[in-house]
Protein backbone atom coordinates (compact mmCIF):
# COMPACT_ATOMS: atom_id res chain seq x y z
CA UNK A 1 0.00 0.00 0.00
CA UNK A 2 0.99 3.54 -1.24
CA UNK A 3 -0.30 6.44 1.62
CA UNK A 4 0.27 10.00 0.11
CA UNK A 5 -1.20 12.42 3.14
CA UNK A 6 -1.59 15.85 1.98
CA UNK A 7 -1.79 19.59 3.49
CA UNK A 8 -2.72 22.68 2.16
CA UNK A 9 -3.00 26.47 3.46
CA UNK A 10 -2.58 29.57 1.78
CA UNK A 11 -2.21 31.46 5.27
CA UNK A 12 -0.39 34.67 5.00
CA UNK A 13 1.57 33.81 7.62
CA UNK A 14 4.05 30.92 6.83
CA UNK A 15 4.48 29.37 10.12
CA UNK A 16 0.80 29.19 10.56
CA UNK A 17 0.40 27.94 7.28
CA UNK A 18 3.44 24.97 7.39
CA UNK A 19 1.24 24.50 10.67
CA UNK A 20 -1.95 23.41 9.07
CA UNK A 21 -0.53 21.54 6.60
CA UNK A 22 1.52 19.68 8.88
CA UNK A 23 -1.91 18.97 10.98
CA UNK A 24 -3.60 17.94 7.95
CA UNK A 25 -0.50 15.44 6.79
CA UNK A 26 -0.67 14.01 10.63
CA UNK A 27 -4.64 13.58 9.99
CA UNK A 28 -4.28 11.99 6.72
CA UNK A 29 -1.24 9.78 7.94
CA UNK A 30 -2.34 8.35 11.14
CA UNK A 31 -0.24 5.54 12.24
CA UNK A 32 1.80 5.51 9.43
CA UNK A 33 5.49 7.04 9.19
CA UNK A 34 6.66 8.67 5.85
CA UNK A 35 9.50 8.27 4.32
CA UNK A 36 9.34 11.05 2.14
CA UNK A 37 7.76 14.25 1.03
CA UNK A 38 7.24 16.83 -1.38
CA UNK A 39 6.63 20.32 -0.96
CA UNK A 40 5.91 23.10 -2.84
CA UNK A 41 5.51 26.58 -2.34
CA UNK A 42 5.07 29.91 -3.93
CA UNK A 43 7.86 32.18 -4.22
CA UNK A 44 6.42 34.79 -2.17
CA UNK A 45 4.79 32.81 0.52
CA UNK A 46 8.14 30.75 1.30
CA UNK A 47 9.90 31.09 4.36
CA UNK A 48 13.35 29.35 4.85
CA UNK A 49 12.20 27.78 8.93
CA UNK A 50 9.25 25.70 6.97
CA UNK A 51 11.92 23.29 5.86
CA UNK A 52 13.15 23.03 9.95
CA UNK A 53 9.53 22.83 10.87
CA UNK A 54 8.61 19.71 8.55
CA UNK A 55 11.43 18.19 9.23
CA UNK A 56 11.07 18.36 13.53
CA UNK A 57 7.59 17.06 13.32
CA UNK A 58 8.43 14.55 10.72
CA UNK A 59 11.76 13.33 11.33
CA UNK A 60 11.84 9.94 9.14
CA UNK A 61 10.61 11.77 6.15
CA UNK A 62 13.40 13.81 4.19
CA UNK A 63 11.68 16.33 1.84
CA UNK A 64 12.71 17.26 -1.64
CA UNK A 65 10.60 20.58 -2.72
CA UNK A 66 10.28 23.73 -4.98
CA UNK A 67 8.95 26.91 -5.03
CA UNK A 68 6.15 27.40 -8.09
CA UNK A 69 3.96 29.58 -9.86
CA UNK A 70 0.58 27.92 -7.97
CA UNK A 71 -0.21 25.42 -5.94
CA UNK A 72 -2.84 22.62 -6.35
CA UNK A 73 -4.64 19.63 -4.14
CA UNK A 74 -7.35 17.23 -4.04
CA UNK A 75 -7.96 19.55 -0.42
CA UNK A 76 -7.06 23.25 -0.20
CA UNK A 77 -8.15 23.52 -4.43
CA UNK A 78 -6.42 25.71 -6.63
CA UNK A 79 -4.44 28.53 -4.39
CA UNK A 80 -1.75 31.17 -4.89
CA UNK A 81 0.99 31.70 -2.25
CA UNK A 82 0.02 28.72 -0.59
CA UNK A 83 1.96 26.12 0.70
CA UNK A 84 1.15 22.15 -0.10
CA UNK A 85 2.73 19.33 1.26
CA UNK A 86 2.65 15.78 0.60
CA UNK A 87 3.71 12.86 2.64
CA UNK A 88 4.61 9.53 1.40
CA UNK A 89 4.46 6.10 3.54
CA UNK A 90 5.08 2.81 2.35
CA UNK A 91 6.03 -0.72 3.46
CA UNK A 92 6.42 -1.89 0.22
CA UNK A 93 8.27 1.40 -1.61
CA UNK A 94 11.12 2.74 -0.90
CA UNK A 95 11.36 6.51 -1.42
CA UNK A 96 14.75 8.45 -1.29
CA UNK A 97 15.67 12.42 -1.90
CA UNK A 98 18.79 13.61 -3.96
CA UNK A 99 20.42 17.13 -4.01
CA UNK A 100 22.45 18.38 -6.57
CA UNK A 101 23.85 21.91 -6.64
CA UNK A 102 25.53 24.66 -9.21
CA UNK A 103 23.42 23.68 -11.52
CA UNK A 104 24.29 26.66 -13.86
CA UNK A 105 27.97 25.99 -13.73
CA UNK A 106 28.40 22.42 -14.21
CA UNK A 107 25.12 20.70 -15.11
CA UNK A 108 26.56 17.05 -15.37
CA UNK A 109 28.57 17.39 -11.82
CA UNK A 110 24.86 19.05 -10.08
CA UNK A 111 23.01 15.55 -11.99
CA UNK A 112 25.62 12.92 -10.93
CA UNK A 113 26.04 14.47 -7.40
CA UNK A 114 21.73 13.97 -7.58
CA UNK A 115 21.68 10.55 -8.53
CA UNK A 116 24.55 9.84 -6.50
CA UNK A 117 22.44 10.97 -3.50
CA UNK A 118 18.90 9.38 -4.23
CA UNK A 119 20.52 6.06 -5.15
CA UNK A 120 22.92 5.89 -2.23
CA UNK A 121 20.72 4.11 0.31
CA UNK A 122 18.34 2.20 -2.57
CA UNK A 123 17.72 -1.39 -2.29
CA UNK A 124 14.67 -1.87 -4.47
CA UNK A 125 14.57 -1.39 -8.59
CA UNK A 126 13.87 1.92 -9.20
CA UNK A 127 10.70 2.53 -10.82
CA UNK A 128 9.81 6.58 -10.87
CA UNK A 129 11.66 9.73 -10.52
CA UNK A 130 10.41 13.04 -9.79
CA UNK A 131 12.43 16.01 -10.92
CA UNK A 132 12.51 19.45 -9.88
CA UNK A 133 14.98 21.95 -10.70
CA UNK A 134 15.75 25.37 -11.65
CA UNK A 135 15.37 25.06 -15.28
CA UNK A 136 16.50 28.61 -16.26
CA UNK A 137 19.72 27.69 -15.33
CA UNK A 138 20.92 25.38 -18.08
CA UNK A 139 19.67 23.89 -20.91
CA UNK A 140 16.55 21.22 -19.47
CA UNK A 141 17.21 18.88 -22.14
CA UNK A 142 20.85 18.27 -21.60
CA UNK A 143 20.10 17.89 -17.85
CA UNK A 144 17.35 15.39 -18.91
CA UNK A 145 20.17 13.32 -21.11
CA UNK A 146 22.24 13.30 -17.97
CA UNK A 147 19.83 12.33 -15.53
CA UNK A 148 18.34 9.67 -17.81
CA UNK A 149 21.97 8.09 -18.77
CA UNK A 150 22.59 7.54 -14.82
CA UNK A 151 19.97 6.40 -14.02
CA UNK A 152 18.99 2.80 -14.18
CA UNK A 153 17.26 1.72 -17.33
CA UNK A 154 13.48 2.20 -17.36
CA UNK A 155 12.89 4.31 -14.64
CA UNK A 156 10.10 6.89 -15.48
CA UNK A 157 11.50 11.02 -15.36
CA UNK A 158 8.67 13.25 -14.57
CA UNK A 159 8.85 16.61 -12.86
CA UNK A 160 9.00 20.55 -13.47
CA UNK A 161 11.02 23.88 -13.61
CA UNK A 162 11.04 25.72 -10.36
CA UNK A 163 9.07 28.72 -10.63
CA UNK A 164 7.73 32.13 -9.27
CA UNK A 165 4.33 33.74 -9.63
CA UNK A 166 4.59 36.10 -12.42
CA UNK A 167 5.90 36.01 -15.79
CA UNK A 168 7.82 38.96 -14.99
CA UNK A 169 10.68 37.31 -13.45
CA UNK A 170 11.87 33.49 -13.71
CA UNK A 171 14.82 34.14 -11.50
CA UNK A 172 15.41 33.27 -8.44
CA UNK A 173 13.38 30.16 -7.44
CA UNK A 174 14.30 28.01 -4.96
CA UNK A 175 15.32 24.26 -5.14
CA UNK A 176 15.40 22.54 -1.35
CA UNK A 177 16.03 18.93 -0.09
CA UNK A 178 15.93 18.61 3.19
CA UNK A 179 17.08 21.69 4.98
CA UNK A 180 19.29 21.93 2.59
CA UNK A 181 18.00 25.09 0.00
CA UNK A 182 19.42 26.51 -3.43
CA UNK A 183 18.55 28.89 -5.99
CA UNK A 184 20.71 26.85 -8.91
CA UNK A 185 20.09 23.02 -7.95
CA UNK A 186 18.23 19.82 -8.81
CA UNK A 187 16.20 18.09 -6.57
CA UNK A 188 15.26 13.79 -7.09
CA UNK A 189 12.58 12.10 -5.33
CA UNK A 190 13.23 8.41 -6.35
CA UNK A 191 10.75 5.28 -6.00
CA UNK A 192 11.92 2.15 -6.17
CA UNK A 193 9.98 -1.42 -5.43
CA UNK A 194 6.54 -2.60 -6.86
CA UNK A 195 5.61 0.79 -7.17
CA UNK A 196 2.48 0.99 -9.93
CA UNK A 197 2.04 4.16 -12.58
CA UNK A 198 0.64 5.34 -15.24
CA UNK A 199 1.74 8.88 -16.89
CA UNK A 200 -0.33 10.96 -19.77
CA UNK A 201 0.15 14.80 -21.00
CA UNK A 202 -2.51 16.97 -21.92
CA UNK A 203 -1.57 20.22 -24.50
CA UNK A 204 -4.72 21.05 -26.26
CA UNK A 205 -2.72 23.15 -29.15
CA UNK A 206 -3.79 22.94 -32.69
CA UNK A 207 -1.38 23.71 -35.26
CA UNK A 208 -1.24 26.25 -38.04
CA UNK A 209 0.34 27.33 -40.64
CA UNK A 210 3.21 25.72 -42.65
CA UNK A 211 6.03 23.67 -41.04
CA UNK A 212 9.18 24.92 -41.33
CA UNK A 213 12.63 22.55 -40.50
CA UNK A 214 15.16 23.40 -37.43
CA UNK A 215 18.19 23.78 -39.42
CA UNK A 216 20.35 25.70 -36.71
CA UNK A 217 19.83 26.02 -32.77
CA UNK A 218 21.84 25.99 -29.69
CA UNK A 219 20.83 25.50 -26.20
CA UNK A 220 17.74 27.40 -25.34
CA UNK A 221 18.58 29.44 -28.99
CA UNK A 222 16.41 29.12 -32.05
CA UNK A 223 18.65 30.50 -34.51
CA UNK A 224 17.23 29.08 -38.05
CA UNK A 225 14.32 27.35 -39.95
CA UNK A 226 14.78 26.38 -43.52
CA UNK A 227 17.81 28.01 -43.93
CA UNK A 228 16.93 31.47 -42.87
CA UNK A 229 16.37 33.36 -39.37
CA UNK A 230 14.06 31.67 -37.17
CA UNK A 231 12.61 35.16 -36.24
CA UNK A 232 11.54 35.23 -40.30
CA UNK A 233 9.45 32.24 -40.17
CA UNK A 234 7.54 33.07 -37.03
CA UNK A 235 6.87 36.97 -38.30
CA UNK A 236 5.29 35.03 -41.03
CA UNK A 237 2.40 34.50 -38.67
CA UNK A 238 2.99 36.70 -35.67
CA UNK A 239 4.01 40.56 -35.30
CA UNK A 240 6.11 40.30 -32.30
CA UNK A 241 7.48 37.49 -29.71
CA UNK A 242 6.99 37.42 -26.09
CA UNK A 243 4.34 37.68 -23.41
CA UNK A 244 1.85 38.56 -26.07
CA UNK A 245 2.47 35.43 -28.06
CA UNK A 246 2.59 32.96 -25.61
CA UNK A 247 -0.94 31.85 -27.02
CA UNK A 248 0.89 30.95 -30.34
CA UNK A 249 3.49 28.51 -28.93
CA UNK A 250 5.56 26.10 -31.15
CA UNK A 251 4.98 22.60 -31.84
CA UNK A 252 8.12 20.58 -31.84
CA UNK A 253 7.90 17.15 -34.39
CA UNK A 254 11.35 15.57 -33.56
CA UNK A 255 13.14 13.45 -36.34
CA UNK A 256 11.00 9.87 -36.81
CA UNK A 257 8.69 10.87 -34.07
CA UNK A 258 4.91 11.42 -34.70
CA UNK A 259 4.53 13.02 -30.79
CA UNK A 260 5.19 16.76 -30.58
CA UNK A 261 6.05 18.52 -27.68
CA UNK A 262 6.16 22.38 -27.48
CA UNK A 263 8.65 25.30 -27.08
CA UNK A 264 7.47 29.06 -26.14
CA UNK A 265 8.81 31.86 -28.10
CA UNK A 266 10.35 34.19 -25.37
CA UNK A 267 11.59 37.28 -27.23
CA UNK A 268 12.77 37.56 -30.24
CA UNK A 269 16.71 39.26 -31.30
CA UNK A 270 15.83 41.76 -34.24
CA UNK A 271 19.06 42.04 -35.59
CA UNK A 272 20.43 38.33 -35.10
CA UNK A 273 17.25 36.85 -36.47
CA UNK A 274 16.82 33.90 -33.50
CA UNK A 275 14.26 33.25 -30.61
CA UNK A 276 14.92 33.05 -26.90
CA UNK A 277 13.25 29.44 -25.29
CA UNK A 278 13.60 27.80 -22.77
CA UNK A 279 14.71 24.17 -23.80
CA UNK A 280 16.07 23.93 -26.90
CA UNK A 281 15.07 22.19 -30.36
CA UNK A 282 17.28 19.54 -31.77
CA UNK A 283 18.17 20.39 -35.87
CA UNK A 284 16.24 18.36 -38.25
CA UNK A 285 13.07 18.80 -36.18
CA UNK A 286 9.94 19.84 -37.59
CA UNK A 287 8.07 23.13 -36.10
CA UNK A 288 5.12 24.43 -36.46
CA UNK A 289 3.31 27.41 -35.02
CA UNK A 290 -0.41 26.60 -33.04
CA UNK A 291 -2.89 27.92 -31.59
CA UNK A 292 -5.79 27.52 -28.63
CA UNK A 293 -8.79 29.09 -26.76
CA UNK A 294 -8.99 28.12 -23.10
CA UNK A 295 -11.52 25.33 -23.87
CA UNK A 296 -9.45 23.68 -25.81
CA UNK A 297 -6.63 24.23 -23.02
CA UNK A 298 -8.91 22.54 -21.10
CA UNK A 299 -9.70 19.62 -23.11
CA UNK A 300 -6.04 18.93 -22.74
CA UNK A 301 -6.19 18.92 -19.35
CA UNK A 302 -9.20 16.30 -19.61
CA UNK A 303 -7.63 14.37 -21.87
CA UNK A 304 -4.61 13.89 -19.89
CA UNK A 305 -6.31 12.32 -16.90
CA UNK A 306 -8.50 9.95 -19.27
CA UNK A 307 -5.21 8.79 -20.67
CA UNK A 308 -3.41 8.28 -16.96
CA UNK A 309 -6.97 6.73 -15.67
CA UNK A 310 -6.86 4.07 -18.73
CA UNK A 311 -3.04 3.19 -19.35
CA UNK A 312 -2.94 2.61 -15.02
CA UNK A 313 -1.95 -1.17 -14.78
CA UNK A 314 -4.97 -3.13 -14.42
CA UNK A 315 -3.83 -5.49 -11.97
CA UNK A 316 -4.09 -2.62 -9.57
CA UNK A 317 -5.99 0.78 -8.33
CA UNK A 318 -4.22 3.95 -8.17
CA UNK A 319 -3.25 5.09 -4.35
CA UNK A 320 -2.69 9.16 -5.03
CA UNK A 321 -1.81 11.67 -8.06
CA UNK A 322 0.36 14.66 -9.02
CA UNK A 323 -0.08 17.35 -11.29
CA UNK A 324 2.35 19.04 -12.89
CA UNK A 325 1.17 22.25 -15.24
CA UNK A 326 2.31 25.31 -16.61
CA UNK A 327 2.82 28.77 -15.08
CA UNK A 328 1.96 30.10 -19.18
CA UNK A 329 -0.93 27.42 -18.83
CA UNK A 330 -2.05 29.76 -15.93
CA UNK A 331 -1.25 32.78 -17.10
CA UNK A 332 -3.52 31.73 -20.54
CA UNK A 333 -6.28 30.87 -18.69
CA UNK A 334 -6.50 33.52 -16.12
CA UNK A 335 -8.94 33.29 -14.03
CA UNK A 336 -10.02 29.87 -15.65
CA UNK A 337 -6.89 28.08 -13.99
CA UNK A 338 -8.98 26.65 -11.11
CA UNK A 339 -10.77 24.83 -13.45
CA UNK A 340 -7.81 22.24 -13.99
CA UNK A 341 -7.92 21.74 -10.48
CA UNK A 342 -11.17 20.83 -10.81
CA UNK A 343 -11.38 18.58 -13.86
CA UNK A 344 -9.08 17.06 -11.33
CA UNK A 345 -11.17 16.33 -8.63
CA UNK A 346 -13.92 15.10 -11.19
CA UNK A 347 -11.76 12.80 -12.53
CA UNK A 348 -10.10 11.27 -9.47
CA UNK A 349 -13.06 11.71 -7.20
CA UNK A 350 -11.60 9.05 -4.61
CA UNK A 351 -7.21 9.72 -4.75
CA UNK A 352 -5.80 12.53 -2.60
CA UNK A 353 -3.38 14.17 -5.40
CA UNK A 354 -1.46 17.64 -4.85
CA UNK A 355 0.94 18.97 -7.79
CA UNK A 356 2.20 22.81 -8.87
CA UNK A 357 2.60 25.30 -11.55
CA UNK A 358 6.17 25.42 -12.68
CA UNK A 359 8.67 26.71 -15.43
CA UNK A 360 8.09 24.06 -17.63
CA UNK A 361 7.35 20.31 -17.37
CA UNK A 362 8.97 16.99 -17.92
CA UNK A 363 7.25 13.88 -18.77
CA UNK A 364 8.21 10.83 -21.46
CA UNK A 365 5.38 11.85 -24.55
CA UNK A 366 4.83 8.46 -25.89
CA UNK A 367 6.95 8.16 -28.36
CA UNK A 368 9.69 5.41 -26.26
CA UNK A 369 12.73 8.13 -26.57
CA UNK A 370 12.13 9.05 -22.65
CA UNK A 371 11.68 11.93 -20.84
CA UNK A 372 11.10 15.96 -22.47
CA UNK A 373 11.56 18.86 -21.51
CA UNK A 374 7.72 20.34 -22.06
CA UNK A 375 6.20 24.24 -22.13
CA UNK A 376 2.53 24.69 -22.00
CA UNK A 377 1.78 21.08 -20.78
CA UNK A 378 -0.59 19.22 -18.35
CA UNK A 379 0.93 16.13 -16.77
CA UNK A 380 -0.83 13.66 -14.85
CA UNK A 381 0.77 10.97 -12.64
CA UNK A 382 -1.14 8.03 -11.29
CA UNK A 383 0.46 6.22 -7.54
CA UNK A 384 -0.39 3.03 -6.04
CA UNK A 385 1.26 -0.50 -5.06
Amino acid sequence: MLTMAVGHSDDVDAADAIAAAIAECRAGLGDARPQAGLLVSSFEAFDPSILGTVKAAFPTATIAGATSAAEVSHLGGYQEDSITLALFASDEVGITVGLGVGLASDPERACRDAVEAVLADVTREPRLCIVLANSAATDPAVMLGTIRSLLPDGVTVIGGGSARSGLGLITPTYQFAGDRLTEDGIVLLLFSGPLRHSVAIGMGWKPIGTRGVVTASDHNLLREIDGRPALEFVNRYLDSIGPASFGNPLAIYEPGSDEPYLRVALRGDAEAGTIALIGSVPIGSAIQLTTASADDLLEGTTDALRRAAETYPTDGRPEAALVFSCMVRKYLLGSKTGRETELTKAALPDLPFAGMYCTGEISPIGDGRGPRFLNETFVALLLGT
